[in-house]
């Protein structure tokens, strides 16, 4: 198997390590902005795997006599890849969703070339949307889905009870942005405002979170496991945090408007984060913990019954890897080797959901579970 990585962040080193300790994998090219974070990475793999790790000059380089490519990348640069890999007639995975306002015309791009392009295919969107199915397809009939998921540091760290463990351009953009979060009525697409709906839940193994409104794949509800349901998608924080930001969106700290500030235009929300994200950044001692988990109601053998699923990943000592990194590269790298054996086909832009099996989704958990990750597979709630 011949893979390339487009994106040598913290989640492409995360794919790129699944990739390259793959026992099928014989050649893996690097290819990232940064001349020295490709070559850092190549380093680092080589000391971990004996596979051919190469470097790539040029995009079109680093498509050359491949079976697939996976791409960590903002979505400008993953567009323009995606591109260039459906000209040369390479299949792709990445884990950026695509702007709203984009996906018609990027499937019909995608489509007209002949090229296949899976995606979004990480932990959110990605494996979200697979267990969703997966949940549903083991009851007669669905009436609504509950998701949770999240990020968190393993201590919670003032002043937001949060860490950020992501780096590169975004690294002082913290996720506190005011907007409205979709969510699913009747199968229909509604929305509520981010950081509502606020509620505790109980995770066992990690203790009590809280959990807001925070969104979901629009496309969810295309599966025709899952038309007609009510679905919610809440973000999972150590408490506290949804109410530190809800009081500053209240004072106007939030605000995108930008504000006259002895002469200078400054948006208020710029300012805060510009304050507070070096604050909330990750450090070396820390570590994070990730937990996604779904249950859905309906009914099994003609009674009521409840399933639920939960995935749940620390971050890795050993490599280094952060549980975020792990949950998202290692998803986007098993989803790279489906497409690279062919078994996901098509043309055009295809949602993993609604291209992917039953049986290929439980390939895609064998390969966490395999690298370490918990996963609790469809089971009964208990009241």
């Amino acid at each position: 198997m011949k893979t390339a990585v487009l994106g040598c962040g913290q989640m492409g080193r995360a794919a790129a390590y699944a990739l390259a300790t793959h026992a099928d994998t014989s050649d893996l090219v690097l290819l990232d902005r940064d001349p020295a974070l490709a070559t850092e990475l190549r380093a680092w793999l080589r000391a971990r795997t004996s596979t051919s790790v190469r470097i790539a000059a040029t995009l079109d380089d680093a498509l050359v006599d491949r079976d697939a490519v996976a791409m960590a990348m903002p979505w400008d640069a993953t567009e323009t890849a995606v591109r260039a890999a459906v000209r040369a007639g390479v299949p792709v995975t990445a884990i950026t969703r695509p702007p709203t306002d984009r996906l018609d015309q990027l499937d019909a791009d995608v489509r007209a070339g002949g090229g296949t392009a899976v995606l979004p295919f990480g932990l959110e969107p990605g494996l979200t949307e697979l267990l969703a199915v997966d949940l549903a397809g083991r009851l007669d009939s669905i009436d609504s889905l509950d998701i949770s998921c999240g990020g968190i540091p393993s201590t919670p760290r003032e002043p937001l009870q949060h860490t950020s463990f992501f780096g590169g351009d975004n690294s002082h953009h913290l996720p506190i942005g005011q907007r409205e979060a979709l969510a699913l009525r009747g199968g229909r697409v509604v929305s509520h405002p981010r950081f509502s709906g606020l509620e505790e839940r109980e995770i066992e193994g990690v203790g009590r979170l809280e959990a807001y409104h925070d969104g979901m794949a629009p496309w969810l509800g295309e599966h025709p496991a899952l038309r007609g349901v009510d679905c919610v998608q809440k973000t999972l924080r150590w408490p506290g945090f949804a109410k530190v930001v809800t009081d500053l969106a209240r004072l106007g700290l939030l605000a995108e408007e930008a504000v006259d500030v002895d002469g200078v235009l400054v948006a208020p929300r710029r300012l805060v984060e510009r304050v507070l994200a070096p604050q909330m950044r990750a450090v070396a001692r820390d570590r994070d913990v990730v937990v996604l988990q779904l249950t859905a109601h309906g009914l099994l053998d003609g009674r009521p019954a409840s399933l639920r699923t939960t995935v749940m990943d620390l971050a890795d000592e050993d490599t280094g890897l952060s549980a975020m990194a792990r949950t998202t590269g290692f998803t986007l790298a098993a989803a790279t080797e489906l497409v690279a054996r062919r078994a996901i086909t098509g043309t055009g832009w295809l949602k993993p959901h609604l291209a992917l099996s039953q049986e290929q989704t439980q390939r895609v958990m064998r390969s966490l579970t395999e690298r370490g990750m918990h996963w609790a597979p469809a089971h009964p709630v208990v009241a």
